[in-house]
């Protein structure tokens, strides 16, 4: 008997709070997928929004092509002065990320208003 294909999916929903870009993420960050991410928060960095808060509250499982995409994103945020943070990552994707990430990785904050206040005393809005 044939088994449907499991295909690896994300969804990306983008929102603003208080002004600043806020970019859900849920399902699975890889290779298939993570161009997507990396396109959706390429395009509010060239519309030219500095400070970009990312939860990935949601987000079950991000391999060597989701980090990349994330620090990718943030190597180009940082060259125009801006910060992209991270919310929430589970526990696993955390210990991960601070193993793999490098010198122009974004930096975690532990939620949505943490991350609100940090990026308000940066001024990084649009």
């Amino acid at each position: 008997m044939n088994q449907p294909e499991k295909r690896a999916h994300i969804q990306i929903n983008l929102g603003c709070n208080d002004g600043f870009p806020l970019v859900t993420l849920s399902g699975e960050c890889d290779a298939f997928t993570a161009p997507f991410t990396h396109g959706a928060v390429s395009a509010l960095i060239d519309a030219g929004y500095t400070g970009i808060i990312i939860d990935i509250t949601d987000l079950r499982y991000m391999d060597g092509a989701g980090f990349e995409a994330l620090d990718s994103c943030c190597a180009k945020i940082k060259a125009v002065d801006g910060m992209l943070l991270i919310v929430n990552p589970g526990k696993n994707i955390e210990n991960i990320y601070e193993l793999l990430r490098g010198k122009e990785s974004c930096e975690i904050e532990r939620d949505v208003e943490g991350a609100l206040a940090r990026l308000r005393s940066t001024q990084g809005r649009k």
